[in-house]
């Protein structure tokens, strides 16, 4: 039998896990313009206005790439003939590596731009 500070141990530990993982999904700031799921459709837009767009996975508090992009650009999500989806914004792509806890991808307009 464990021994009550075993189990709060594993308690906090459990907390600890959640909270990151309810953190990363989608709790990044900014306004999703597109997303990305993994075994999904990838779809392409383009940005609203003039901006900073940056790109997420489900798991990360902070972006992957940011790039400044003009009303009209490209951007979005972008299926590739051997399975593998690219991120794209204006003329610049980023290769995405979905994961076990990093099945998402977003891009996001970030405030104040």
């Amino acid at each position: 039998m464990y021994s009550k500070t075993r189990l709060g141990a594993l308690l906090v530990v459990n907390l600890f896990l959640g909270s990151l993982f309810l953190a990363g999904c989608g709790m990044q700031p900014g306004s999703t313009l597109v997303k990305y799921e993994k075994g999904g459709d990838a779809i392409t837009t383009t940005a609203p206005r003039d901006g900073t767009y940056s790109l997420y996975a489900s798991d990360d508090a902070t972006p992957m790439v940011k790039y400044p992009l003009s009303k009209g650009d490209k951007i979005g999500f972008e299926s590739n003939p051997d399975g593998t989806v690219t991120a794209v914004a204006g003329n610049d792509t980023q290769t995405l590596k979905p994961s076990l806890m990093a099945g998402t991808f977003y891009w996001k307009e970030e405030k104040g731009d």
